[in-house]
């Protein structure tokens, strides 16, 4: 079990290794030092700095993936992203894109409705829920830059060894944690709600990624559309933020809890779980354990 499982634990220790990288870059190429003012010349960089630090899972995926499978192995990773790698659980494309917004506004309207403060809801910001959803935060966003390395390669690599469940709950965990440099700017009250939600939603994802086949097109809009509800609010209410995000959080452990439920545990989906091939075994042979097998 040891060796099996030890790609995808160097797969979660360089994802931690280069996002802690590229959050140092990052923070001393804008700021210089501790506490200085972002820097002028560096100004124009400043938009492309979320890259770095979303940078971890996706070079992560990409290094192990071609580590055991070869060029193949990312070709056919690069085909989990076309959107036709859905096939005909295309319904399931709807689920991802409103099932995140349902679970956002829901919970704005109920605590309006109770006369509590909410962060204000603007509609006309739509359009851009959608752009967000899909390119902004997804195809070109933390969505496509994630994905590849959590449902990519880590989620059908640890589906060889354990149930979707139980994949889903260590992919959760560890990435929530993986989010750290955020922690920086986090009440303790804020991180107990985010680490279960997270947990949550890694499950919610898992049920996308089996029910389409292992589709990476359909995780990269669910991860998407779960971060671009924020274009319909039209003001920062740190308050109102954390009592939505709590609602949030029992609705998409709710909606988990029902899928296990629904499915099981062993799939979590009408399919079966999504498995990674066997490594390729020529990737990892000496020239003379070569020539000695294809003399026996």
């Amino acid at each position: 079990m040891r060796r099996s499982l030890s790609p995808v634990l160097w797969f979660f220790v360089f994802a931690y290794v280069i996002t802690g990288v590229g959050m140092c870059v990052n923070f001393y190429a804008l700021r210089g030092r501790p506490g200085a003012p972002i820097n002028s010349q560096t100004l124009p960089w400043l938009p492309y700095a979320p890259y770095v630090l979303w940078a971890g899972p996706c070079l992560s995926g990409l290094l192990m993936t071609l580590f055991l499978y070869g060029l193949p192995g990312v070709r056919r990773l690069a085909l989990r992203l076309c959107p036709w790698s859905v096939g005909r659980a295309w319904p399931v494309l709807a689920v991802c894109l409103l099932l995140p917004l349902g679970v956002v506004v829901l919970p704005v309207k109920i605590l309006a409705a109770l006369r509590v403060a909410v962060p204000p809801l603007q509609w006309e910001g739509w359009p851009h829920y959608l752009y967000g959803a899909v390119i902004g935060e997804g195809l070109i966003g933390p969505g496509l830059f994630e994905e590849i390395g959590w449902r990519g390669f880590a989620l059908p690599y640890l589906q060889r060894r354990y149930s979707a469940l139980v994949s889903s709950l260590i992919i959760g965990l560890v990435w929530a944690f993986w989010h750290f440099p955020n922690f920086f700017f986090f009440t303790p009250t804020m991180l107990a709600v985010f680490v279960p939600k997270v947990i949550a939603l890694s499950v919610i994802f898992t049920w996308v990624y089996n029910s389409t086949g292992g589709s990476l097109f359909a995780v990269v809009l669910l991860h998407g559309a779960t971060i671009a509800p924020g274009k319909l609010f039209a003001g920062p209410d740190s308050a109102g933020w954390l009592r939505e995000d709590v609602i949030a959080g029992l609705l998409y452990a709710v909606i988990a809890v029902g899928l296990v439920l629904r499915y099981g545990a062993a799939n979590l989906s009408w399919r079966d779980r999504v498995v990674a091939e066997p490594p390729n075994p020529a990737l990892h042979l000496t020239p003379a354990e070569t020539s000695g097998s294809g003399s026996s």
